[in-house]
C-alpha cells in the first residue's frame, strides 16, 4: 500500500518546525551516531537509514529519503513514518533510543508531536533491549500485543531474536594466519554441527566443477554500475522469497538507502559493504551476493544487508554442473565473516527475523539468541 503522494514530506516538515535543528537527515548525522554505539544492533548509521527509510511505499519522502535522526546533546533516536501492510493509517516509528534520559526525551518528542495533532494512531518503540524494554514499560508504554504491526510478524524482524555469531567459535586461525571453518561447539548444536564447515566444502567443489567461473567478492564502492549489480541481487532476492510465500514486512525499497547512500567512514574499518559475483570467460559479471554492515563497538559489527543469490534456475546456460550452488549463502557468510575477522571484528550481530524459518537459518550458522523489543506509546 502506497501512501498518497507528499504525506510524509508534509509530516517531516511539521516536525522540523518543532523540533529545529535537533531533527536532522541521517546521512548527515555520522558524528552524533558515532557518540551513541554501544554494540547494540540499529544504532549505526545503516542501521537508522534501513529502519527509518523514506524509500518503503508505505512511507516515502521525497524529502529525506534516508531517514531522520533527533538528537538533542545527550540523547539520540531514529524518526521514521509508515503505514501497515493492510491499512492506510500512518504511524510515527523511534529506533533505537540512547542516552541516559531516553525514556524522557522519547515520552517528550510523542507528546509534541500529539499535540501538534501529527499522531493520532499507535506510535512504536523498536530496537529496545530487554533492560530499556522494562524502562518503558514502567513509564507507561504498552507491550506490542497492544497494537501488532504484523499478524504474522507483531515486531516485524524483531519478531524472532537477533542472531548474534561470536566468531571464535565458528572460525580457526591457523598457524600461518589464516582462518579455517571450524565445527559449531556445544550441546546445542550437536544437530548441525558440522554444516558450516561441510556447506563451504560444497561450495568449493562447486567451483572446481564450474572453472569456467570466477568467483569474487570485493568492497562495494558506492559507484553507479555498482549500484545497479546491487540492487539486482535485491529485487532477485525480494522476487525469490515472494514466489516461495515467504515475504513478510521488509521490502526492497527498504534497502535502497543501504545500496545508494555511502555511510560516513571508511570501508572494512567503519562499515563493511561486499559485492559479489560469478564473473563469466568474456568478463561478464553475474551478480549474487550483497552484504552490508557497520562496526557498532571496538570488535562487534552488525550486519544489515545479507542477500544471495541462491536459485540455480535463474544460471541456465551459465553452470556447467548445479551441484553445491545452493550451498552459496553459507560460503558467503562465512567468508565475510573472515574479512571481518581481519579487520578486528569478533562478533557480528545480524538482526532479528520475521519469520521462523529465517531464524532457523541464522541459528544453524551458530547464531546465538539476543532479543530487542517493541513497545506502544
Amino acid at each position: 500500500m502506497r501512501l498518497p503522494p507528499h504525506e510524509r514530506d508534509e509530516f517531516e516538515a511539521r516536525l522540523e518546525s518543532l523540533f529545529g535543528d535537533k531533527l536532522r537527515p541521517v546521512e548527515e548525522s555520522f558524528d552524533a551516531i558515532q557518540l551513541f554505539k554501544d554494540g547494540s544492533f540499529a544504532m549505526g548509521h545503516l542501521g537508522l537509514m534501513l529502519y527509518t527509510n523514506g524509500y518503503n511505499l508505505r512511507g516515502t519522502s521525497t524529502r529525506h529519503p534516508n531517514g531522520l535522526v533527533y538528537h538533542d546533546g545527550e540523547n539520540l533516536f531514529g524518526v521514521g513514518y509508515f503505514s501497515k501492510e493492510d491499512a492506510p493509517a500512518k504511524h510515527l516509528h523511534i529506533v533505537a533510543p540512547k542516552g541516559a534520559g531516553k525514556v524522557a526525551a522519547v515520552t517528550s518528542f510523542i507528546a509534541a508531536v500529539r499535540e501538534a495533532g501529527l499522531a493520532r494512531t499507535s506510535v512504536y518503540v523498536r530496537h529496545l533491549p530487554p533492560e530499556d524494554y522494562a524502562a518503558f514499560l514502567d513509564a507507561g508504554f504498552a507491550p506490542v500485543t497492544k497494537d501488532p504491526w504484523h499478524p504474522v510478524a507483531p515486531e516485524e524482524d524483531e519478531t524472532h531474536p537477533n542472531r548474534v555469531y561470536y566468531l571464535d567459535t565458528i572460525l580457526d586461525q591457523q598457524p600461518d594466519g589464516g582462518l579455517r571453518v571450524r565445527n559449531l561447539p556445544g550441546a546445542e548444536h550437536r544437530r548441525y554441527k558440522s554444516k558450516n564447515r561441510l556447506a563451504f566444502r560444497r561450495f568449493e567443489n562447486f567451483l572446481r566443477r564450474n572453472d569456467h567461473l570466477r568467483f569474487r567478492i570485493r568492497p562495494y564502492g558506492y559507484t553507479e554500475p555498482e549500484t545497479r549489480k546491487a540492487r539486482a541481487v535485491v529485487e532477485g532476492y525480494f522476487e525469490a522469497r515472494r514466489e516461495q510465500g515467504t515475504l513478510v514486512g521488509s521490502t526492497p525499497e527498504d534497502y535502497q538507502a543501504l545500496v545508494t547512500q555511502r555511510p560516513g567512514g571508511h570501508n572494512e574499518q567503519d562499515y563493511f559493504a561486499y559485492l559479489g559475483g560469478l564473473f563469466l570467460p568474456d568478463g561478464e559479471e553475474i551478480p549474487v551476493l550483497f552484504f552490508a554492515g557497520e562496526r557498532t563497538g571496538p570488535r562487534r559489527a552488525s550486519l544489515y544487508c545479507t542477500m544471495t543469490m541462491r536459485f540455480p534456475e535463474r544460471l541456465t546456460g551459465v553452470l556447467k554442473d548445479s551441484t553445491g550452488f545452493t550451498a552459496i549463502p553459507q560460503y558467503v557468510w562465512l567468508t565475510v565473516f573472515q574479512k571481518m575477522w581481519r579487520h578486528g571484528i569478533r562478533e557480528v550481530d545480524a538482526g532479528g527475523s520475521e519469520v521462523k524459518g529465517l531464524d532457523d537459518q541464522k541459528r544453524q550458522l551458530g547464531g546465538q539468541a539476543e532479543k530487542t523489543h517493541w513497545v506502544v506509546g
